[in-house]
């Protein structure tokens, strides 16, 4: 991995009307992001937050037909919420749709899956993605293809995609919080997308893994492997604006990683002491973790390197990122309105876009 001119993209999460969604992504290119848009499927658990959840291929299809040149990308849906097979179709649907523009990411995606009996010993996240990303390989490639997990299982006559001017190879990047699993995406993927709340530091500890599983598949990852992390993103010419837009979603990030993610590394990387999580621990314990807003101070957030104040600011916390290795972050728009998610969009692409410099 090598440090090259970062590309910067904008993600939402699924529970965006669309046609809002069609705005942000019109917007997205044509401020000039070359990392593309994005789209994180919200699942049902964001109900709880006053959102609903919309299924992540239908709103990657919105975006698609509000856009020409810049990547579309799915970062992330989980492998658990549908069969191998029916991701590799979704896959070529929105691949074809966007002309070849399509990035595939996958992740465990916790808050998805509590509505499903699984054995999670058996689908275990590292098993479930390795097999699932071989399959929509397999069936993406045109070939025929017979599969005999030890989990899924499929065969597939062969189809002439070249022929059809269809791709034959799609990127799979896999979405990781823990250590294994940044392994596997330094084993086997084409990009390791991080999770939100990403910091320099965890940055750092990412990168880390994604070498060591690389260098353990005998594997030497491509100058600019794409690092990409969620970021929370506001960005206005009133600092304390921006501030107050991430504030409530930091929060909500924050019960997430300690209800249901359980990985403490995403918290203790930020530099911030273990007693900083005591009054969210209560809260998830009282059942108001739905009212944390109040505990989020600015000092937190900028440990967390949330891009949200001013451009000046907004430039100085994105280039501590991109220093620390993260080639692709991906700016997730939280403004109070429409109106302000497309000036955060604008105002970061007229001020900060062109300012980014290589990594350190």
């Amino acid at each position: 991995m090598s440090n090259k001119q970062p590309k910067v993209g904008v993600i939402f999460k699924s529970y965006e009307p669309m046609s809002s969604i069609q705005k942000y992504a019109a917007q997205t290119e044509a401020s000039g992001y070359n990392g593309g848009f994005w789209i994180a499927e919200a699942y049902h658990w964001f109900r709880k937050y006053g959102h609903e959840a919309r299924g992540c291929f239908a709103t990657l299809a919105a975006a698609t037909m509000a856009t020409k040149k810049i990547p579309i990308g799915l970062g992330i849906t989980s492998p658990y919420m549908r069969h191998p097979t029916v991701q590799a179709s979704e896959c070529v649907g929105i691949d074809d749709l966007s002309g070849g523009r399509f990035i595939m990411g996958l992740g465990a995606g916790k808050v998805g899956t509590e509505y499903l009996d699984l054995d999670m010993k058996k689908f275990s996240p590292v098993r479930t993605h390795r097999e699932c990303t071989e399959m929509i390989r397999g069936i993406t490639s045109g070939k025929a293809f017979a599969y005999d997990g030890d989990l899924f299982k499929c065969d597939m006559p062969a189809v002439d995609r070249k022929g059809r001017g269809l791709r034959t190879e799609i990127p799979v990047y896999i979405g990781a919080t823990g250590p294994l699993m940044q392994k596997l995406a330094g084993e086997i993927s084409d990009g390791l997308l991080l999770p939100g709340l990403t910091s320099p530091g965890f940055t750092r500890y990412a990168r880390k893994n994604c070498q060591a599983g690389a260098a353990a598949a005998n594997r030497k990852l491509a100058a600019g492997f794409p690092v990409g992390g969620v970021i929370l993103a506001a960005c206005s010419k009133d600092g304390k604006k921006a501030k107050d837009a991430t504030r409530s979603y930091t929060g909500t990030y924050i019960i997430n990683k300690l209800r249901n993610i359980k990985n403490d590394v995403i918290l203790s990387t930020s530099g911030l002491p273990d007693s900083t999580w005591a009054p969210f621990r209560k809260a998830i314990a009282d059942g108001t973790e739905d009212r944390v807003t109040h505990l989020v101070t600015d000092a937190m957030q900028r440990a967390f390197t949330c891009i949200s104040g001013t451009p000046e600011e907004c430039l100085e916390i994105t280039q501590e990122l991109v220093d620390a290795g993260l080639n692709l972050p991906l700016l997730e728009v939280v403004g109070a309105s429409e109106a302000d998610n497309l000036e955060t969009i604008r105002l970061f692409g007229e001020q900060v876009l062109a300012k980014l410099k290589p990594g350190a």
